[in-house]
């Protein structure tokens, strides 16, 4: 029996006695197995691209190791790997460099999915117009309240943050229980809510002490989202990235040009289109050359959508302020306001 090993445009005999891995190393391809070949580390991972019949099953120790990295079927260790005809296959691991990424997936226990998930874009606007050389405090605390009430209440709707990028940021809803979008939908739609009252009780102070009042604009969209993690200081951390973040995104700009604040896509609107009383439909195109399609502006006041007890505990929610935190940031301000 044969292997056929690429990248190296190799045909190597094969002894069904060997696994892939012992196999490959006789016949001199230098093929990784950090850990020594004891399914402890899946550098030696290889994609089977025919021949899987000819594949032995797993071993406890493989699939234990392909269960915590959710391998797909058709990646397997080659330390484990025995075969009974031939097979081609591609070595996933070329270099150094490629075993350090193998081994930063292990910590995160994830080599990078595609799911579907509710996606929350928020951008923070008009923090450009304050003084930056007389009040950098300002800037500091507006901002340290801002994204400390997002990172609250993308946790109590079950969300994860996947990014911050200045004043924007990036969240995703439906990780934990993929199989029903309309409630990704909702809790993408109830965080996004709950942050513009957040804000519009933010400017009520701000006014209060002349300042520049501040805006949120938001897009939300469902769809297909990769997820890597790239973080190597935070291997629980994901970034998510596709088309369908690249919508959310450009639905979130697009408020400005149709002056709103809350912009929905056309899967979210049909996922929720019963609990919204006041939206308004817009024909736009997303790009010069592209077709025209309708997004929704919701009207920020929708306040049905946002539940008056906890889910799960059947409790009241907490208010969309931190007790006292608003007095804190007038008093604050007042004491910086006279200087």
């Amino acid at each position: 029996m044969r292997i056929t090993c690429r990248p190296d445009n190799l045909v190597v005999e094969a002894s069904p006695l060997h696994t892939v891995l012992e196999n490959l190393l006789n016949a001199g391809v230098r093929h990784a197995h950090a850990c020594g070949g004891n399914a402890a580390c899946s550098t030696c991972r290889i994609m089977i691209l025919e021949g899987s019949e000819h594949c032995r099953s797993m071993t406890p120790a493989e699939k234990k190791l392909a269960e915590r990295l959710d391998l797909p079927v058709h990646i397997r260790l080659a330390c484990q790997t025995r075969i009974t005809g031939d097979v081609t296959l591609q070595r996933l691991v070329l270099d150094r460099e490629d075993v350090e990424v193998a081994q930063h997936q292990l910590r995160a226990q994830s080599m990078g999915s595609q799911v579907s998930a509710a996606i929350l874009s928020a951008s923070l606007r008009g923090m450009a117009t304050f003084d930056e050389d007389n009040f950098p405090y300002d800037i500091v605390y507006t901002l340290g309240r801002y994204f400390t009430q997002m990172g609250a209440l993308v946790q109590r709707y079950q969300g994860v943050l996947a990014s911050h990028s200045g004043f924007k940021s990036l969240a995703l809803f439906g990780l934990k229980n993929p199989q029903n979008p309309q409630d990704a939908v909702q809790q993408a739609l109830q965080t996004g809510l709950a942050l513009l009252e957040s804000v519009a009780n933010l400017n009520t102070t701000l006014r209060e002490l002349s300042y520049p009042e501040v805006s949120l604009t938001l897009g939300i969209h469902y769809g297909p989202t990769i997820l890597l993690n790239i973080d190597p200081q935070d291997p629980q951390r994901v970034s998510a990235f596709g088309k369908s973040v690249n919508f959310a995104t450009w639905l979130e700009s697009a408020n400005g040009e149709l002056s709103s604040q809350l912009l929905i896509s056309a899967p979210v609107y049909r996922a929720v289109k019963e609990q919204l009383s006041q939206v308004q439909a817009h024909p736009v195109k997303p790009s010069p050359n592209a077709k025209t399609i309708q997004v929704y502006a919701v009207d920020p006041r929708q306040a049905n959508l946002l539940p008056k007890e906890d889910s799960v505990t059947g409790s009241p929610l907490a208010t969309t302020q931190p007790t006292g935190w608003l007095e804190t940031l007038r008093e604050w301000l007042r004491a910086w306001s006279r200087f």
